[in-house]
């Protein structure tokens, strides 16, 4: 019985042995696959991708004034010289018509100066007067119209409403905010990239985007490298222009950035 047992514990102990041995084969080829994926070409190639509008700005209200209306809603398009808020400004027209007759007014007097001259019945110093009146109510007219031009809020660049912070009838100060509008044409694409990746892309280079929010893939050509690498992650942020973006790609749509090294 003795000599049973122990054969019993041997023959347990080699089989206890061959399992740790085969979990130990085991471990380096789970490793080994892992770091095969790491290593291929998708996942090293592969960032994190933020789309972004190529121009967004805020529009102030150019003066103290009471809104007349605005003719935009909240994500509503224009085109660039479309008019987007117009103020109250009867004041403002009063002083270009009373511009406008001083002006002809001083005009007329240099003319008439100009004639009694060639009857030598004014002088030299009677005719630049009148010519100096005459300039001096243009500039002024000028400045009325310049006065004027600011009641009307124009859109600098064709884009999109992506705020409207004033109502008709408002009252607002002097660089207040009115409109928040962003530029939809270019869209652009911003990502961090490895800083080792540097040797190995240019100014240009053609890259994928595929974006969460659609689900499709667009072409997008490199267009900016910064000019400092984070010294922390080792990361460097780059930009790629979008080609032929459609309509319902927007700022602030996130994806990933396929780059073929």
């Amino acid at each position: 019985m003795g000599s049973k047992t122990i054969l019993s514990t041997f023959v347990a102990l080699a089989a206890l042995y061959g399992q740790v041995g085969v979990a130990e084969s085991e471990t380096p080829a789970i490793i080994s696959q892992v770091e095969m994926q790491l290593d291929s070409p998708a996942s090293a190639t592969l960032v994190p991708a933020l789309l972004i509008a190529p121009i967004e700005t805020t529009l102030a209200s150019p003066m103290f004034g009471r809104v007349a209306q605005h003719n935009v809603s909240l994500g509503s398009s224009f085109k660039k010289g479309s008019l987007l808020v117009s103020f109250d400004c009867a004041d403002r027209d009063a002083q270009v018509g009373m511009g406008e007759a001083e002006f002809a007014a001083a005009q007329i007097a240099y003319e008439n100066k100009l004639k009694l001259q060639g009857l030598s019945q004014a002088g030299e110093i009677e005719v630049k007067l009148a010519a100096t009146e005459a300039s001096r109510t243009k500039a002024q007219l000028d400045y009325y119209e310049a006065l004027a031009d600011q009641c009307d809020v124009r859109a600098p660049f064709s884009g999109k409403v992506s705020s409207v912070r004033v109502k008709p009838h408002q009252g607002v100060t002097q660089g207040e905010a009115l409109l928040d509008i962003v530029s939809t044409s270019g869209l652009k694409a911003v990502m961090n990239i490895p800083a080792s990746w540097l040797n190995g892309i240019e100014l240009g280079a053609e890259i994928s985007i595929s974006i969460n929010e659609t689900g499709k893939v667009y072409p997008a050509k490199l267009s900016a490298i910064n000019s400092t690498v984070d010294s922390v992650s080792h990361t460097i942020e780059v930009e790629a222009e979008l080609i032929d973006a459609p309509s319902s790609l927007l700022p602030g749509m996130s994806g990933n950035a396929q780059f073929v090294r």
